[in-house]
């Protein structure tokens, strides 16, 4: 592993923490154009967002970071509707956040974007008036992402004297990847939604649960031991903020060992889940999708 150093940082996770930044180039793709210097939580939370930004649909959709995770993804067309969708996921988390766009910022997202208090605003270039508004908060950070690119390397995690690596996960998913397994079969509408929510499903740490409806995240479970808690917080994320869940489905990051998980989502309301298979009760998950008229995609 090597690269060359782009700067040192005031500190790292923790003030007791040092810490700097290093690329295999000269220069990093990204160009801060306003706001305080970057921090490590701030470079990390920044490459969270693009991986997940960079992966939506050209010039389409936005996240929305908090610790890494998204707390909210839209790609509803309409770019304000798209905020507001996105936000509208987890506007709590979302405070002191990250915003990610992948497309350039006009001067009326620049207005709603104001609105809220932010951290960083990412953005495949910026409108001159929209960064005019955005520099009136002083210490938000503004950052191009417009020659930032995502590509096939390899990623790294050190421990002790120990590294582990493996190749980046940026596969395109296509209908033609998955399968379903249920009696009932998907509307267009759904397939899209479900290959919209297990594309961020494999960005919210494991365990995993997204729930989405119109192309925009509802609910998103994260982080837990249990895949049932998961579960349980991506539906309680969606009560809470009382969204809209009609077409409502489900993605998991991995198989459900059992059909407790799925039960609870379905009793929420979802009418369609995408999941990995290779669980020894397959059968009894698909048995139980069957019987709840359910669509279920491996």
């Amino acid at each position: 592993i090597y690269g060359n150093l782009i700067e040192k940082l005031r500190y790292g996770e923790n003030p007791h923490q040092e810490s700097a930044i290093y690329s295999k180039n000269k220069f990093l793709n990204i160009n801060q154009l306003h706001g305080k210097k970057l921090s490590y939580n701030n470079y990390n939370d920044i490459f969270a967002a693009l991986k997940i930004s960079k992966s939506l649909p050209k010039n389409t959709g936005l996240v929305i970071i908090k610790h890494t995770n998204p707390c909210g993804v839209s790609t509803l067309k309409n770019k304000i509707e798209c905020f507001k969708s996105a936000l509208a996921c987890d506007p709590i988390s979302a405070f002191g956040g990250i915003v990610s766009c992948n497309f350039k910022i006009t001067e009326k997202m620049a207005l709603e974007l104001n609105k809220i208090f932010l951290e960083v605003v990412i953005a495949n270039s910026f409108e001159s008036k929209a960064i005019k508004l955005l520099k009136k908060r002083k210490n938000l950070r503004l950052i191009d992402s417009k020659n930032y690119n995502l590509t096939e390397r390899l990623k790294y995690l050190s421990f002790n004297e120990e590294i582990l690596f493996q190749s980046e996960d940026l596969k395109t998913f296509k209908k033609g990847d998955f399968k379903t397994v249920s009696n009932k079969k998907p509307s267009l509408k759904q397939i899209n939604d479900l290959i919209f929510a297990f594309n961020i499903c494999r960005h919210v740490k494991s365990n995993a649960i997204v729930l989405a409806s119109n192309k925009s995240t509802v609910g998103i479970g994260s982080g837990q031991p249990s895949r049932l808690d998961s579960c349980k917080i991506a539906i309680d994320k969606m009560k809470k903020f009382n969204l809209n869940n009609n077409n409502l489905v489900a993605a998991s990051d991995a198989f459900f060992p059992f059909v407790d998980g799925i039960e609870k989502l379905i009793q929420s309301g979802v009418k369609a889940i995408i999941q990995p298979s290779g669980s020894i009760k397959d059968k009894e998950i698909i048995k139980f999708a069957n019987q709840t008229d359910t669509v279920l995609i491996f």
